[in-house]
This record gives structure tokens, C-alpha cells and sequence, in this order.
């Protein structure tokens, strides 16, 4: 048995590096067919101009000079009101949700600079949290129990229970696989899927009920869209940057 559970557990674990090697390399080979669609397009409807900018026979010398480039400075932000309301996102830390959070917080800074922004962990049930620590001690619990060798099952007279026993002479792979599955357990009642996304009062996105996260634009849009029926719409004078005069 212990063998057994050895091999499986080692199979997962190679499954799992091949899935994450094929990942990485389904990424690069998308990336690098965007970048030949890209030139294939841009030459497809560019790459005739090149005759038509040549001068014209004779006219080389005589040719008008223009000034340099202008060069197109960042946008600047396009709403430095005081009072705008808070922007609050409550997501599931163990969902991976964290990293989202911070994009879209960038986004929003990058926008309203003056804007409160707040995020927090997206708490499950209560009942489901308790039932989750409980079972974290009772894994700690099982796992000394196995690693030290003992029986507390003698004390209530309930002998040696063939599973200990089984236990205490596998122990490497036996806490190897209470640890995965109580691990598994656990985040399968933490794990609330949550993305929920208040300003000030009104809730403009939940991930619970659309079942999914919102994309960078439609999470601006959101907010663009409740601060107009706030009456604090942004104004668009500087959206589209400045040029500055190259020298």
C-alpha cells in the first residue's frame, strides 16, 4: 500500500509539471503567432507607401523641410476631485484574486488619483470558516499523532485500529496524503470565488452573480458609469494627453 500511494502521489506531481510546462509553452507559441499576424497586417496595409513617399525624379534637392516629430507625453489623470466616494473590493485571497486587485487598482489611481480605494478578503460563511479551522486542528492533530507513533484510541479501549497501525508504518506517505487532501478540504470551504466591487454604497460588480472577473475597461466603465449618476462625472478635456514639441 505504501508503494501505492507513492506512485500515485508521484504521478500527480509529474502530471502536474507537464501541465504547467505545456501552459508556458502554449503562451509563447500564441505569442509569437500575434506578433507575425501583427507585421503580416501592418505590411499588408502599409507596405505600399513606400513608393509613393520617394521623391520625384529631378525633385530630390528640392524638397520642402518640415519640422521634427511631435512626441505624445501620457496622459494625465482626468478627475483630481477631493470628494470622491471610496472604491471598495472584497475578492477570495485564496482564489488567486489578489493579483487582480492590484492590477485594477493601478488602473484606478492611474485615473483618479484623489480616489479612496479599500480591499479586503471576501469572508465565507461563518459556519463554513469554523467547520475549516476545526479541521486544520484535527489535521495537526492526526498528523502528530501519526509522526510520533502513538495510539490514543488505547485510553477509550478502543485497541489498535488497523488504519493506525497502517499509519505509523507508511508515515511518510500517509501524512503526505492527510496534508493534500485536509489542504483540499480547507480551500474548498474558504474558497468563496468572491470579486465584489462597491463604490461608496452601490455595489457595481459581483462575481457571484456573473461568474466572472470584470475586464480592466469594463471595470473603468463601471466607475465612470456611477460616478455620472453620482454627478461626478470626470471630465474628458485631458484624456487624450499633450503634445510636447520635440527640440
Amino acid at each position: 500500500m505504501s508503494r501505492v500511494g507513492a506512485f500515485i502521489i508521484g504521478v500527480l506531481f509529474i502530471m502536474s509539471i507537464a501541465d504547467v510546462f505545456r501552459t508556458v509553452s502554449a503562451e509563447e507559441h500564441a505569442h509569437a503567432e500575434d506578433k507575425v499576424h501583427d507585421k503580416d497586417d501592418f505590411e499588408s496595409e502599409f507596405g505600399d507607401e513606400n513608393d509613393g513617399n520617394k521623391f520625384s525624379q529631378g525633385t530630390e534637392d528640392d524638397h520642402i523641410e518640415v519640422r521634427e516629430q511631435s512626441s505624445f507625453v501620457k496622459p494625465t489623470a482626468v478627475h483630481h476631485a477631493k470628494d470622491l466616494p471610496t472604491l471598495r473590493v472584497f475578492y477570495c485571497v485564496s482564489c488567486g484574486y489578489k493579483q487582480a486587485f492590484d492590477q485594477f487598482t493601478n488602473f484606478a489611481v492611474e485615473k483618479y488619483p484623489n480616489m479612496p480605494i479599500e480591499g479586503a478578503n471576501y469572508a465565507p460563511v461563518l459556519w463554513k470558516a469554523y467547520v475549516a479551522q476545526a479541521l486544520s486542528f484535527v489535521k495537526m492533530a492526526v498528523l502528530v499523532i501519526v509522526l510520533t507513533g502513538s495510539n490514543p484510541f488505547e485510553r477509550f479501549g478502543l485497541g489498535y485500529p488497523a488504519v493506525l497501525q497502517h499509519a505509523h508504518g507508511n508515515k511518510m506517505s500517509s501524512c503526505m496524503l492527510i496534508f493534500m487532501l485536509g489542504n483540499l478540504v480547507e480551500q474548498s470551504l474558504i474558497s468563496t470565488g468572491a470579486f465584489e466591487v462597491y463604490l461608496g454604497t452601490e455595489q457595481i460588480w459581483s462575481k457571484i452573480e456573473s461568474g466572472r472577473v470584470p475586464s480592466p475597461q469594463e471595470f473603468m466603465q463601471l466607475i465612470d458609469a456611477q460616478l455620472a449618476v453620482l454627478g461626478k462625472a470626470p471630465v474628458n478635456t485631458e484624456s487624450f494627453g499633450e503634445f510636447q514639441q520635440a527640440v
